[in-house]
């Protein structure tokens, strides 16, 4: 993502022009990496996101709200003593670098007046938020950093602040005249830089671009993104250079992001891209906090529940992986059952002969009557015998050998399919992580497995707090958060996240007459249109199947079969797994899942 040292001026300008002089009020931590002060300024609030999180690092104003958890980290204290009731002073880019500073005012602990700097450093993996006192020295940070780490400089408490590192050898974008410009590009040619890539040379020679930006550069100058620097008309090479940038210079920004032909957000910048022409679609914002925010919710929604459900995902890969290599294993033992009718047989050909055997014999060639061959005649078998034992026991051999096979083929099925139903129960759970919403969520997940016999599993690994039986119970009767949405018809339709929620939906919350969705033998969420004995309509029962498509694992199929009931026709046996139910007398959907249609028939809470 192009958050370079262009679009930190951008949103640093954005901030400042709103920021200046505004009261913090709260303070919250969120996640490890994600800081968020609230402002009031002129009567208005304003939440102010500051995020370290690796490859997604940004600041910027924020509409998003964050579940926030029970008890906040110890960095998230800290800020709060030392700035919350403070005045914002000012907003300043540190530098042409992808860092910035904002300057606080407030009072210590014993009511003098003190000031204090907040640092966000947007680095990649490096990224860092930083408390500063009024001697510039480090009270805290996000991440500290030591002489353990291969780094130009420590992060620690007591320790002075020091900037990042300049790039060496990149000229400064902004400050860099005409003159500077051309005697560097000529003198670079001439040493032998010209069959380098415009946008490449433009990175290597001037801090704070972006492969995007230099791209940009390099289509408006030269019509291509990746042109020869020798073939470039120079004039038209500054000219586009010094028009993005001299904006910049002016603070002059224009927030810009891109869609696929998906609708899918792809790049984002403080000026408009056209190298993509009609390939993509550029879209001008009404702000930067606004562009981030529609860039950024999905893939925060989906990293923060990747990072808060990694003991989960790794449990689970581990049982599924193992279980899958039993049932394989269980499936060849399986096939070698299959020779057990043979067992049988050999038995039956020494009792039918046993006149002819004796005790010593290794093995003997007898003739089974109710097999013939092509000309009629019974097909010879040579049936092995253990030398040491009579004729009478080879056959009473053979038949405990039969026996055990049969015993044995019984068990293996049972086993199968018990295994294979673990692996579909499993396949619930990941389905229910793809859904999850936040912390919430992600303890519903938790307390699942602990009802299914994961729970000690998860402790054991990870000591991750699993509850008592009576606690779990207890659980079970509260109320859950149920996504909720409202048919063109006006029928409220309720959806479960979890197979929690898809017990309690469907057994608890929906009467006998509303009408039940699932998809077809796949993970999903139960899905409930409250219609009572009405008859809804065509429109109606699309879109409610639409909706259990949509938060199914089939949602990518190009036509999702949903099957739909009245819940009077859905039962949950005694002992199942949460969410599991059996149904009978339905209909079959077939519906596109719609993600457009699925967002504006959402109910907003």
């Amino acid at each position: 993502m192009p958050f370079d040292a262009g679009f930190t001026a951008a949103v640093t300008k954005e901030i400042a022009d709103v920021a200046t002089g505004a009261r913090i009020d709260k303070i919250y931590q969120p996640e490890r990496d994600i800081v968020v002060l609230s402002l009031k300024s002129a009567g208005e609030n304003k939440k102010l996101l500051l995020s370290a999180v690796a490859g997604m690092s940004r600041f910027g104003f924020t509409d998003t709200d964050r579940e926030n958890p029970a008890e906040p980290p110890m960095f998230c204290m800290l800020l709060r003593k030392h700035l919350v009731g403070g005045h914002i002073m000012f907003v300043k880019q540190l530098g042409f670098e992808r860092a910035v500073e904002i300057g606080i005012s407030s009072h210590d602990e014993m009511g003098f007046k003190s000031e204090k700097s907040l640092i966000v450093e947007i680095m990649g993996t490096y990224s860092n938020i930083i408390l500063l006192d009024e001697k510039r020295r480090v009270l805290s940070a996000i991440r500290f950093v030591d002489l353990s780490v291969k780094a130009k400089r420590q992060i620690l408490p007591g320790f002075p602040y020091e900037l990042p590192p300049v790039q060496e050898g990149k000229l400064d974008t902004l400050a860099v005249t005409r003159e500077e410009f051309m005697a560097k590009l000529e003198k670079d040619i001439s040493e032998g830089f010209g069959e380098n890539a415009v946008d490449k040379y433009l990175i290597a020679s001037y801090r704070g671009l972006s492969p995007l930006v230099a791209r940009e550069i390099s289509f408006r100058a030269c019509k291509e993104t990746t042109f020869a620097l020798a073939l470039c008309d120079r004039e038209k090479l500054w000219f586009h250079f010094n028009e993005i940038y001299g904006r910049v210079a002016r603070g002059e920004f224009e927030p810009y992001i891109l869609y696929d032909k998906d609708k899918r957000p792809l790049e984002y910048s403080f000026c408009e891209i056209r190298q993509y022409g009609l390939s993509v679609v550029c879209v001008k914002c009404d702000s930067f906090g606004e562009l981030m925010d529609k860039f950024c919710f999905e893939k925060d929604k989906n990293e923060s529940i990747k990072r808060k459900s990694q003991d989960i995902l790794k449990l689970l890969s581990a049982a599924s992986a193992r279980i899958t290599k039993k049932i394989s294993l269980q499936e060849k033992d399986l096939s070698e059952c299959a020779e057990r009718e043979k067992l049988k047989l050999y038995g039956d050909l020494i009792t039918a002969y046993m006149y002819m055997l004796k005790k010593g014999d290794s093995s003997a060639k007898l003739v089974d009557y109710n097999d013939y061959d092509e000309n009629g005649n019974g097909k010879e078998i040579e049936v092995p015998l253990e030398i040491n034992l009579t004729p009478a026991q080879n056959a009473q051999r053979y038949y405990k050998f039969y026996a055990k096979m049969k015993t044995r083929e019984v068990q293996l099925t049972a086993q199968i399919e018990s295994g294979r139903e673990e692996l579909e129960y499993i396949d619930t759970i990941f389905d229910s992580l793809t859904k999850a919403e936040g912390e919430k969520d992600i303890a519903e997940i938790r307390e699942e497995l602990a009802i299914s016999g994961y729970g000690k599993k998860l402790e054991s690994m990870f000591g991750s707090r699993t509850k008592s039986k009576s606690a779990r119970k207890q659980k079970m009767k509260k109320t859950y958060d149920l996504l909720e949405f409202r048919s063109s018809g006006g029928y409220r339709i309720l959806c479960g996240k979890n197979n929690l929620q898809n017990d309690y939906l469907t057994t608890e919350v929906a009467d006998k007459f509303d009408m039940w969705f699932h998809v077809k033998d796949m993970p999903g969420s139960h899905t409930v249109m409250f219609c009572g004995k009405d008859e809804p309509s065509a429109e109606d029962y699309t879109e409610a199947a639409t909706i259990a498509a949509f938060y199914s694992k089939g949602k990518d199929m190009p036509g999702v079969p949903v099957d739909y009931t009245r819940i009077k026709n859905v039962k949950k046996p005694s002992g199942a797994k949460p969410g599991f139910v059996i149904y009978e007398t339905n209909y079959t959907a077939y519906v596109t899942a719609d993600e457009e249609l699925v967002k504006r028939l959402r109910a907003v809470k």
